[in-house]
C-alpha cells in the first residue's frame, strides 16, 4: 500500500507535468477574441491619456459584451503595455509580448478561482488530501485548459465573484453573498442562473425573495444607463447627435439561451423551452427544500452545477463558457466516497463529448487555422507556410475524412454529452438515501489510487489535444 509520502510524490509529478503542459499551451495557442477584448481596453486608455474623459467613460464597444467593472479591470491590466509603448515610442499593443500579457490576466484570475474553490472545500470541512486533489483536478480538465490556456477567454473574471459569493453563502454571510453576485451579474447574465435558485434555497418569504433578487440585479440597469449615456445626453439636449456613440444592448445570445431548444413543437403545438422547464424545476426544488442539516452546503453546490449544466445541455452555450461548470463539478466529485467510479467516468467523458460537439459546431475556435498564428510559432516562417487554406483547416474535416462517418452520428455525441451532464446531477443529488460507511466499497487507499489514475488520464488527454491541434493545422 502506498504511504502518504509516496502519494505526495505522485501528486507532485502530476503537478509538474501539468504545469509544463500549461506553459506550452500558454506560449503557443491563442484566439483572437482575447485580442479584441484587451485592445478595446487599450484604446479606452488612449482616450484617458489624451484627456478625452467623455469617450473614456462612455464609449463602450458593443463588440465586447462584458460589464463596466470587468472592462475597467481590463483597462488597468493594459496600463503597462501603454506605458512601455510611450517609453519606446512605438505601438506595442499588437505585439507577441502584449498577447502573452493579455493571456496572463486570465491565468491569474483562474488562480483566484482555484483559491476560492479551495476555501469552499475548507468551509465544507473536506480533509487536506481531498483538497490537494481538488486543486490538481480543477486545472487538468479540457473545460479549463481550453478557455484559459488555449483561448484566453475572460469568463474566469466573474467566476471569481460567483465562487466568493457561494463561499459566503455556505458560511452564512448572506450580505456578502448578495454583494458578490451584485458584482458578478452585470458582467455576464449567466450568473443570474445561479443567483436566483440560491436565493430560493435560503428564503421562503415571497416579498423578501423579490427584494433579494432585485438587489442582486440592480447594477444591470445602471450599467445599461452608463453604456448608453451619450444617447441619453443627446436626448436631453446636452450634447449634439454627432457625439452619440454606438448604442449598447443586452447580450442577445445569453437571452436566446433560454429558448433555443424546444420540446413538443408541431403544427398544432407551439412548443416549450426545455431550458425553462428544467431550470424552473431546479428553482422549485430549491424553494421547497426546508432542511438545515449538513447536506445544505452540498445542495448549494449541486444547484450551482445543475443550473449551468441545463444551459450547456439545452441552451446556447458558447464554447468558452464551459469553465463555469468546473469548480462545482469538481467539488461534487470529491465531496463523498459514494459512487466514486461512476462519478469519475461521467466527469471525464462530459468534457470530451462537449468539446467534440464544439469542434463540430465551432471549429473556427477549436482547431481553427489561426490557433498558432499569434505566439511563438508565428516566428517560424516554415510552420506558417505549412498551414492549410481556410477551407480545409478545421479539425472536424480531418476527422470526417479519416473515419468517413455520416453526419447523423453527431447527434449521438450530443445525446451522450447530455447523459453525462444529467447523470452527474442524478448521481450527486444530496438527498438520496444515506448509506453507512460500512457500505462504501472504496477505501481511502483505493481512492488515492483512483484519483492518481484519473489524474494521469486527464493529463494524457491534454497532451493528445495539443498534438491533434498541431497535426491538423500543420500536417
Amino acid at each position: 500500500m502506498k504511504t502518504e509520502p509516496d502519494n505526495e510524490k505522485r501528486r507532485m509529478v502530476l503537478r509538474i507535468t501539468l504545469a509544463c503542459i500549461a506553459f506550452v499551451y500558454f506560449v503557443t495557442m491563442y484566439y483572437w477574441d482575447n485580442l479584441v477584448i484587451f485592445q478595446s481596453a487599450y484604446y479606452r486608455l488612449e482616450y484617458l491619456f489624451r484627456g478625452n474623459l467623455m469617450d473614456f467613460l462612455f464609449d463602450w464597444s458593443p463588440v465586447v459584451p462584458y460589464g463596466v467593472l470587468s472592462q475597467m479591470l481590463f483597462t488597468v491590466w493594459v496600463v503597462p503595455v501603454k506605458l512601455l509603448s510611450l517609453l519606446f515610442r512605438t505601438s506595442l499593443e499588437d505585439s507577441m509580448g502584449a498577447y502573452l500579457w493579455y493571456k496572463l490576466h486570465i491565468v491569474c484570475m483562474w488562480g483566484l478561482c482555484v483559491r476560492e474553490t479551495k476555501e469552499i472545500a475548507v468551509t465544507l470541512k473536506m480533509d487536506d488530501t481531498r483538497i490537494k486533489w481538488i486543486q490538481m483536478f480543477l486545472s487538468s480538465t479540457l473545460y479549463v485548459f481550453l478557455p484559459v490556456f488555449h483561448l484566453g477567454q475572460v469568463d474566469a473574471v466573474y467566476l471569481v465573484f460567483k465562487l466568493w459569493g457561494l463561499r459566503k453563502y455556505i458560511e452564512g454571510d448572506y450580505r456578502r453573498f448578495v454583494c458578490a453576485f451584485l458584482l458578478a451579474n452585470p458582467v455576464k447574465y449567466l450568473s443570474v442562473f445561479v443567483y436566483v435558485p440560491l436565493i430560493l434555497l435560503k428564503e421562503k418569504r415571497i416579498p423578501y425573495i423579490l427584494r433579494d433578487i432585485m438587489l442582486g440585479l440592480v447594477l444591470i440597469p445602471v450599467e445599461l444607463i452608463v453604456k448608453n449615456m451619450t444617447s441619453i445626453l443627446c436626448w436631453l439636449g446636452i450634447i449634439g447627435i454627432d457625439q452619440v456613440k454606438t448604442p449598447y444592448t443586452l447580450a442577445a445570445s445569453q437571452i436566446r439561451a433560454l429558448l433555443v431548444n424546444v420540446w413538443g413543437a408541431g403544427p398544432d403545438n407551439l412548443g416549450a423551452s426545455v431550458v425553462v422547464i428544467a431550470y424552473a424545476a431546479i428553482c422549485i426544488l430549491a424553494y421547497c427544500n426546508c432542511y438545515q442539516d449538513e447536506r445544505r452546503g452540498k445542495l448549494s453546490v449541486w444547484i450551482c452545477y445543475s443550473s449551468l449544466a441545463v444551459l450547456v445541455a439545452f441552451g446556447i452555450m458558447k464554447c468558452y463558457w464551459i469553465i463555469l461548470l468546473v469548480p462545482f463539478m469538481v467539488l461534487l466529485l470529491f465531496m463523498e466516497r459514494h459512487n466514486t467510479r461512476i462519478n469519475f467516468i461521467l466527469e471525464a467523458f462530459a468534457p470530451l463529448l462537449t468539446v467534440s460537439i464544439y469542434v463540430i459546431t465551432q471549429s473556427q475556435v477549436y482547431g481553427g487555422r489561426l490557433t498558432f498564428d499569434y505566439l511563438i510559432f508565428s516566428a517560424s516562417s516554415y510552420l506558417m507556410n505549412r498551414r492549410q487554406s481556410h477551407s480545409t483547416n478545421d479539425m472536424i474535416h480531418y476527422i470526417k475524412d479519416t473515419f468517413q462517418y455520416p453526419g447523423e452520428y453527431e447527434y449521438a455525441v450530443s445525446a451522450l454529452a447530455v447523459v453525462c451532464l444529467a447523470g452527474f446531477m442524478v448521481v450527486n443529488f444530496p438527498y438520496q438515501k444515506q448509506r453507512d460507511e460500512e457500505t462504501v466499497r472504496v477505501t481511502g487507499a483505493e481512492e488515492q489510487k483512483l484519483w492518481y489514475q484519473w489524474g494521469c488520464v486527464r493529463v494524457g488527454i491534454l497532451m493528445i489535444w495539443f498534438i491533434l491541434n498541431f497535426w491538423c493545422i500543420f500536417k
